[in-house]
């Protein structure tokens, strides 16, 4: 056994994990096992730290000091807020422990009372809290990190009653500016559902949605901010990303549905503006406006027709592209109240028939 010790541990664990990835493909679950071991590798060496041991999706993680530690929790959770907001219980979420005392190596694993009662504290830490050990508490620089006693917990394998600390975490609202914002929806797919379909036939579609809209957008930088049943919404940093995105989107859909005889379009709202993120709620008047947009512009289109439109605002951000010549513009009737003053139009070409 090698000499022990001291050291900062971090343990991390997925909330919920067994039964949402239970419903996975092998290979599915191992590509989001390994996007997130490389979500947290990225924080942790942010501040000194590494993970040292892998324990099926949670981690171990080593750093050089306990506030280093604790605003790489605070980052990650901060994270995976931002990147989720609206999700509810389909999104990732992970409780954290922080501790502090003598480890060593023994036949290539790791051995010592802070492993045994980092554990135990773990089974007692909520989803999205950082919970730290009686130790960790006092090493925290508290100029930086505010905390907050829990209780003190009698622990299995401890002689005495132990207290345990949480890490109080200010939640602020975030501001996004000159986010195209973009909602997508399936035009018909309501109607298919007063008709009773297949649960498989539902499913497919869904599943299907889902694979379009989140592969493109991570390939064009987009990221989707929520999604229900067959919506989504989804935010880029610039016009271009969002319109190829919307394209891509809509082109791959017409194709699929044809293939498989689905009985859905898609219809597609696109604007410019400010959106706000408080924990994981998202929400502003431009929000709404991406919102109305999408749901009264889907009325101006066939049963067999898909539509982009956007507002005069991402028109201009448009000038100089392809694109922007091959946008129209269009009169909702009737007009939402959201939509007031705001002039819109629609991507003309945006599927074969048009």
């Amino acid at each position: 056994m090698n000499p022990l010790r001291t050291t900062v541990l971090m343990k991390t664990d997925i909330s919920g994990s067994t039964s949402r990835f239970r419903e996975l493909l092998a290979a599915d679950l191992q590509a989001i096992l390994g996007e997130h071991r490389d979500f947290l590798a990225r924080h942790a060496a942010k501040h000194d730290g590494h993970i040292i041991k892998d324990a099926g999706d949670g981690h171990w993680l080593e750093f050089s000091g306990v506030t280093g530690a604790a605003k790489a929790a605070i980052e990650m959770q901060k994270e995976l807020r931002l990147a989720q907001p609206n999700r509810g219980d389909d999104r990732i979420a992970i409780r954290i422990v922080i501790a502090v005392g003598d480890i060593a190596v023994q036949y290539g694993d790791f051995i010592g009372d802070a492993f045994a009662l980092a554990t135990r504290v773990e089974a007692v830490t909520p989803p999205d809290e950082i919970y730290l050990t009686a130790a960790a508490r006092f090493a925290l620089n508290a100029a930086e990190i505010q905390t907050a006693l829990v209780e003190s917990f009698a622990f299995k394998g401890f002689s005495e009653p132990l207290p345990v600390y949480r890490i109080e975490q200010r939640h602020r609202t975030r501001t996004i500016t000159d986010a195209f914002i973009l909602f997508s929806d399936l035009s018909g797919f309501g109607r298919m559902m007063d008709a009773g379909p297949a649960s498989a036939t539902v499913e497919r579609i869904l599943d299907t949605l889902d694979a379009l809209a989140r592969g493109s957008a991570q390939e064009l930088g987009g990221t989707v901010r929520f999604s229900l049943g067959d919506s989504y919404c989804v935010t880029f940093a610039e016009a271009t990303q969002a319109i190829a995105w919307a394209e891509r989107l809509t082109r791959s859909w017409e194709a699929i549905r044809h293939q498989e005889q689905f009985g859905c379009t898609i219809s597609i709202g696109l604007h410019l503006g400010t959106l706000y993120t408080y924990r994981s709620f998202l929400y502003g008047r431009d929000v709404w406006i991406a919102s109305q947009l999408q749901s009264a512009s889907a009325k101006l289109l066939e049963s067999e027709e898909n539509g982009i439109f956007v507002t005069a605002a991402v028109r201009n951000s448009l000038f100089g592209t392809p694109s922007h010549n091959r946008l129209q513009p269009v009169a909702l009737l009737p007009l939402p109240a959201a939509l007031a003053g705001i002039e819109v139009y629609r991507l003309c070409n945006a599927n074969f028939e048009q």
